[in-house]
């Protein structure tokens, strides 16, 4: 959608008059709704919030008249959550009320709660999170009951209600019984997860020693781990890695168990894993995963001394340049942070340029900016914005 970048330029330049406008001529009403959102947003930050207000109620009114449900859900769960940064809390509520979607209206919700928490409205945030517990209740039990569970659980150990967030979680776990064998992997891997967070590992590995997918056993797996200092539990990791097709996946997972050996001071090691993940990329069908899996192995090597990096991480970069577009747009993102990672921004924004479609190459800058603003690495993030020139993205970073 070329509109959305050419009205993205038009709001860093504070032409809002002139981005409603064009904003107004998009067809697709998903689109319009979510434009306006990026344009409200934007007014929130110059502090014009009762413009932003007015707009918003006007994306809500679009956002009504979508056809299909789970998109209709989404532009006015994106709404709402805008409009209480607008400083509309009581709206925003209103309008979380009006979503189709269970999930999606839980969702907003608990948004809308983190950002009442974090201006010290935690009685507020916790009648909020009361509200989308009992809205749980009323969803048919199946994964998307379950993970809008886990999703108000997490919400509650964020107010400093833990109790009621593992008891929460028991219930979902009880839930999963009844599941059927997929959908009873996820469910335990998303528990084993909030387990381990929550410090309690020898539950999480009951539960780990369940999980169908062996990617996920590993993961989690090395994991605990790491957190016990386990070197045993993470050779053990290893073996489960190693059952593995030779597909992106597998050499991110051993990569990352080379890391935890790295930081453990276990050289050799280390050394071991990254020269079995070389040989396994070698076997590596899609073009693409070989390049993602290089940029990891690279990384790795990078952490562990490893000269050869260089030569890895380029051997990535010629083979992103030549993928397809779409491809591109998957890979670039993990092979620019990797760059990032081992102190070649430069590389990594030259590479994202690399992308022709223009939509696709802002969102890919975006999407890194906004990860490393999610780990507090503002410093970074404001690098990407000020390569990109982008006043949003600063203006973000800056809050």
């Amino acid at each position: 959608m070329k509109e959305y970048v050419v009205i993205r330029k038009l709001v860093n330049e504070g032409e809002f008059e002139g981005a409603i406008r064009k904003a107004k001529e998009v067809e697709d009403k998903h689109e319009k709704s979510m434009i306006f959102c990026m344009i409200a947003d934007a007014m929130v930050y110059e502090d014009k919030k009762e413009e932003a207000i007015s707009l918003l109620n006007e994306a809500f009114e679009v956002a009504k008249e979508i056809e299909e449900e789970f998109s209709r859900s989404l532009s006015m769960s994106k709404i709402a959550f805008i409009m209480a940064i607008a400083g509309n809390v009581e709206e925003a509520l209103k309008m979380a009320s009006n979503i189709e979607a269970p999930s999606e209206r839980i969702y907003a919700m608990v948004k809308i709660s983190q950002l009442l928490k974090d201006v010290d409205g935690i009685e507020e945030a916790r009648k909020i999170l009361e509200e989308a517990e009992r809205i749980t209740d009323e969803m048919h039990d199946g994964i998307w009951r379950f993970i809008s569970i886990k999703t108000v659980a997490y919400a509650f150990v964020n107010i400093g209600e833990v109790d009621k967030a593992w008891s929460l979680i028991e219930h979902a776990k009880n839930m999963a019984e009844k599941f059927d064998e997929k959908d009873a992997s996820v469910a335990h891997t998303l528990i084993a997860q909030f387990m381990m967070e929550l410090g309690r590992l020898n539950e999480a590995m009951e539960l780990i020693n369940n999980i169908r997918e062996e990617y996920d056993r590993a993961w989690l797996l090395s994991d605990v781990a790491y957190m016990k200092r386990d070197i045993d539990l993470l050779k053990k990791a290893v073996k489960i890695a190693r059952k593995m097709e030779p597909r992106y996946e597998k050499v991110s997972v051993i990569t990352k168990i080379a890391s935890i050996m790295v930081e453990w001071k276990k050289k050799q090691e280390a050394d071991e894993l990254i020269n079995k993940c070389i040989k396994i990329s070698e076997d590596i069908e899609y073009e693409m995963e070989k390049a993602m899996a290089l940029a990891v192995i690279s990384h790795t090597m990078f952490e562990n001394g490893d000269e050869r990096y260089e030569d890895v991480i380029g051997k990535s970069i010629e083979m992103a340049k030549k993928l397809e577009d779409f491809e591109k747009e998957y890979a670039s993102p993990l092979i620019a942070r990797t760059l990032i990672e081992v102190g070649k921004f430069k590389e990594a924004m030259n590479l994202i340029n690399e992308i022709e479609n223009e939509e696709m190459r802002a969102e890919v800058y975006i999407s890194i900016a906004n990860d490393l603003i999610e780990e507090g690495r503002e410093e970074d993030a404001m690098k990407i914005a000020e390569f990109m020139n982008d006043r949003l993205l600063k203006e973000r970073i800056r809050k």
